[in-house]
């Protein structure tokens, strides 16, 4: 007999004093207050640093624990009372809490994001061809790479699959996802779509353009608030987009599905969708203004990152003349792709990366368009680069520009 699953939820909160969210893990009950220094019995949550005694948080003021399917709240006999949206609670008498709740802890608000519950979620969107099993089956063992930032978030969502019968291996960023993908194929991946640095859904092209893995299942959550583009995501290669508050029920559902599907030759997605030389979508530029990614087609275990400070020579040779940065290509089987020893040097001027062919044999291309020899050819993130036949794939990450006052 199966036993049933422990209630999990991780819950954001929001308040004008807080630098970044505060996220919370709620398996049981958990108080949330202001610590005093010499008394024994503290908050399991400490609200001390958001002015919380100026705004008249209690020591012990609230308590979140999880009943059935709801989440729900208990305000602990605070002095000044806790408020759930316009209602005051009634001390000792629990309410059900909801994504988009606002909560009032004295004068401190709280605004309420749910980010993982056990069965309530947002609707799933999916690829039109997709059909899905009515019944969810349980894992046996298969491998689930899960792509979040997020520690907690990232362990909530290993421990939603692992109980559901899967293996989890955890990323934090594109890079480290690819990486891991290269070691070892997962059976499916679920990836978060707002990554830092590089957007996930550069992950899911990626896999896409893999001739091996390209029917992979793929599963593009969210946990930020941000509206999503779906058809972007779908674009991408996604089979189902899950938007926040993201069902445990729901994903263990689409994981076996897909699965099953996978397993038995069914998919819905295949690289003949999204490969080519077509420039990759562009991601908004979020941080390390001079930095750049390089994977080489085949070799995307083993990227190039490097920072563009001046120019950068790529070729087969070490010997780069005057420039004192350069990328010997020889490991990737340069000589036999038609590499030249000088071929390409890799400009940045003013945020923004250029490409110049070196008047080589085999030419440079991007985008399968050839380059000019001696012209400086501006790339976008995603963009395909090619020296003679060996194919490199360019990301780089940039900063925002500073908002002036």
């Amino acid at each position: 007999m199966t036993e049933p699953v422990p209630p999990l939820w991780v819950i954001e909160l929001n308040a004008p004093q807080m630098s970044k969210p505060l996220k919370l893990r709620v398996e049981e009950r958990v108080v949330l207050g202001r610590s005093v220094s010499g008394e024994s019995k503290q908050p399991d949550v400490d609200l001390a640093a958001y002015q919380a005694e100026d705004l008249g948080v209690s020591r012990q003021h609230l308590a979140l624990f999880p009943e059935g399917d709801r989440l729900m709240l208990e305000d602990l006999g605070s002095g000044n009372g806790t408020l759930l949206n316009t209602t005051r609670l009634k001390p000792g008498e629990p309410q059900p809490l909801s994504h988009g709740d606002h909560l009032y802890l004295g004068r401190l608000r709280l605004d309420v994001q749910i980010i993982l519950s056990p069965t309530f979620g947002s609707s799933a969107r999916k690829q039109a061809s997709l059909q899905l099993h009515d019944q969810a089956l349980a894992g046996t063992g298969q491998l689930i790479l899960i792509v979040e930032d997020d520690y907690e978030v990232a362990r909530a969502l290993a421990q939603v699959m692992e109980q559901a019968g899967y293996k989890a291996r955890i990323s934090h960023d594109v890079v480290s996802a690819i990486r891991l993908y290269n070691q070892k194929a997962p059976e499916a991946v679920i990836v978060e779509q707002l990554l830092p640095e590089i957007n996930g859904l550069e992950f899911c092209r990626y896999v896409r353009r893999d001739v091996h893995g390209n029917s992979l299942p793929m599963v593009v959550i969210s946990a930020s608030k941000v509206s999503s583009n779906i058809p972007e995501v779908m674009g991408a290669g996604a089979d189902i987009f899950l938007d926040r508050p993201v069902s445990a029920k729901e994903l263990r559902h689409v994981i076996s599905s897909l699965i099953n599907r996978h397993q038995s030759g069914h998919a819905s997605i295949y690289t003949k969708h999204l490969v080519g030389t077509a420039p990759l979508q562009g991601m908004p530029p979020e941080s390390r203004r001079n930095a750049v990614v390089l994977f080489v087609a085949g070799h995307s275990d083993t990227p190039i990152p490097l920072i563009v400070t001046q120019p950068v020579s790529f070729g087969r040779a070490n010997s780069t003349g005057s420039l004192k940065s350069h990328v010997d290509l020889t490991r990737f089987d340069a000589v036999n792709y038609g590499v030249s020893r000088l071929h390409m040097i890799l400009h940045q001027k003013d945020g923004k990366f250029f490409v110049e062919d070196m008047d080589t044999i085999n030419g440079t291309y991007i985008n399968g368009d050839p380059s000019k020899p001696r012209e400086l050819v501006p790339v976008k993130n995603g963009d395909e680069i090619r020296l003679g036949q060996l194919r490199m794939y360019i990301y780089f990450l940039q900063d925002p520009e500073p908002v002036r006052p």
